[in-house]
């Protein structure tokens, strides 16, 4: 195995598309060889909410390094290494939005998230959230400072080797590359009001729920939100999500299986492939109609479409009542918390709600 770069990053707002801090820590062989933690400036406001989380506040950055500055240092790193985050589709969609906020241009990278193979190897844990592993493996750590998070996302990976796990057997390849190059210099586009609140909440609801556990405060959070912003009111999620809140808290109390119950539908919402994507104990398509969306590791879609009309498969350009099954390309798979998913998943999901049978699928879970 080559080199592995682990990296972390804080964000200075809920827009999750820029970064004031990001940690990089080098593993070499399976040993953790180099560790730097860099400041930026991000060129932009500060939520409190955020500050509450990593204490990083506007006056520690504002004579740091813009964001171009240093990937002109450790872009490098990301090009030539396996890259390794913890919740790593999270940080890799911070810097993905970062990169377009700037115009920069990046295309592929591979990936393996700690998180997810915690979830296979060490079954038995309560949760799988940085401190919770940092204590089964007995690593100090400096939770929400970015350079600590790194070191520990190297440190626990490690660990991880030593126990024999192959991490070829968890590499994902991510798209950094903007979906739409007009979305370069993201703060400057026309896009419509609704859409710009609609990828912020997204982007909430990503940021809250990254650790896999949510508390009361985070909630209220989400509610005042949704409060400033009801000119929403009548678009997908936000109707499921407000009525959620609402219910829950019409008694005043929040309760752990209301929180729980909250966390699954939020996941849902910002990563719906990743969170619903079906264990398909079956591949027989043969009289079932399907729809794609994405790009594919398997080739060109119309080669897909190809390969599945051969065994019997019916396509269909647009999901409908009729969609059997929505197959999301590897490509494209962790595309929805950066807002670049269009509108199939966002249908589909839709259906769902309304009891339609339609499922959705990850492309490697079905080809």
């Amino acid at each position: 195995m080559g080199k592995v770069i682990a990296f972390d990053v804080e964000t200075p707002n809920s827009h999750n598309d820029r970064i004031c801090s990001i940690g990089l820590s080098l593993i070499d062989d399976g040993i953790i060889v180099w560790s730097q933690n860099y400041m930026v400036n991000p060129e932009c406001s500060f939520d409190n909410r955020n500050i509450q989380i990593h204490g990083i506040r506007p006056q520690d950055v504002e004579h740091a390094p813009t964001f171009p500055l240093i990937w002109k240092d450790i872009g490098s790193l990301f090009r030539q290494n396996l890259v390794i985050a913890h919740n790593a589709t999270f940080d890799l969609c911070v810097l993905k939005k970062t990169l377009s906020a700037y115009g920069l241009t990046e295309s592929l990278v591979y990936y393996a998230c700690t998180m997810q193979m915690a979830q296979l190897i060490l079954p038995d844990l309560p949760n799988y959230r940085l401190p919770t592993l940092c204590d089964y493996y007995n690593i100090d750590l400096n939770h929400h400072d970015s350079g600590s998070d790194s070191f520990a996302c190297a440190q626990i990976f490690c660990h991880m080797l030593d126990g024999g796990t192959c991490p070829e057997d968890f590499t994902k390849a991510y798209s950094l590359e903007c979906s739409h190059p007009a979305l370069a210099h993201s703060r400057s586009t026309h896009m419509a009001a609704n859409t710009k609140s609609l990828l912020t909440l997204s982007g909430i609801l990503s940021g809250i729920t990254c650790d896999n556990v949510l508390v009361p405060s985070e909630v209220e959070y989400l509610q005042n939100w949704l409060d400033d912003n009801a000119e929403l009111k009548g678009n997908y999620p936000y109707d499921k999500i407000y009525t959620t809140i609402a219910n829950a808290l019409a008694d005043g109390i929040l309760e752990q299986a209301e929180l729980e119950s909250m966390l699954r539908l939020f996941k849902q919402v910002s990563d719906p492939v990743n969170d619903c994507s079906c264990n398909c104990s079956s591949r027989d398509i043969s009289g079932k109609t399907f729809c794609l969306s994405g790009e594919f590791d398997y080739g060109e879609k119309s080669a897909v479409e190809e390969l599945l009309i051969q065994r019997g498969g019916i396509p269909q350009k647009n999901v409908t009542r009729k969609t059997d099954l929505l197959i999301v390309g590897g490509q494209g798979s962790s595309a929805w918390c950066a807002g670049n998913y269009g509108t199939k998943v966002k249908k589909a999901l839709e259906l769902q709600d309304k009891g339609t049978s339609i499922q959705i699928i990850r492309e490697h879970d079905f080809l």
